[in-house]
């Protein structure tokens, strides 16, 4: 391999990574809420499940949960015993950092429960 193809497959890489950095839930969220006032989120989640006092503004925690059902996984080929996904809960955590009324921070944390 010669310079130029390593160089391409670094360039290309690095873009790869970039791309799939830039594209997760949470840079979603820090683009859509970051700069708003905190009544749009307590519009889109409800009310705030806890709310901590700093000294230079307020931490909120929201909760959204998900009740998410069984469903069959799909194997490509007939068999007697299907296999089925448990039924699960989804738990998501905001963690919403505002000073002065305004998102400055926003950060998502998800968690499952089988049931």
């Amino acid at each position: 391999m010669g310079k130029i193809e390593k160089k391409m497959y670094r360039l290309i890489l690095i873009l790869f990574m970039v791309l799939a950095v830039s594209c997760s839930p949470q840079k979603k969220l820090q683009r859509t809420y970051v700069g708003q006032p905190i009544s749009i989120l307590e519009k889109e989640f409800g009310k705030a499940k806890t709310v901590f006092e700093k000294e230079n503004g307020k931490d909120y925690i929201f909760e959204k949960v998900e009740y998410l059902k069984s469903t069959e996984i799909s194997q490509h080929k007939l068999t007697l015993d299907p296999m089925v996904t448990p039924q699960a809960r989804k738990t998501t955590h905001y963690y919403v950092t505002v000073v002065d009324g305004i998102v400055e921070k926003i950060k998502i944390e998800e968690e499952y429960e089988r049931k």
